[in-house]
């Protein structure tokens, strides 16, 4: 049997990052949801849309419902969400 064990005395490496750009103001964009297929994910996720629709002006750029909560959004989602999104909401539902 192998055991894998946990040495929390060994320096995490360090990574950095960018930050997407935050935009000024939400009016008129495009924002992308993503439902993770819980109970009242998607339904949560098209109340937001509307309200953000009314206070802004925004429309739904692209709406992907994943297989499970487990799985990831597909590449080719990602793509899709880079080229017609401007915002994302992931929801959970339950």
């Amino acid at each position: 049997m192998v055991l894998d064990i946990f040495d929390p005395t060994i320096p995490a490496p360090k990574t950095t990052f960018n930050y997407a750009a935050r935009p000024k103001t939400l009016k008129g964009l495009k924002v992308g949801l993503v439902d993770n297929s819980k109970h009242n994910s998607k339904a949560l996720l098209l109340r937001i849309a509307d309200r953000l629709k009314d206070r802004y002006g925004m429309e739904v750029g692209h709406l992907v419902t994943k297989l499970s909560p487990g799985h990831s959004v597909s590449e080719a989602d990602v793509e899709t969400f880079k080229k017609m999104v401007d915002v994302g909401i992931a929801g959970i539902g339950d």
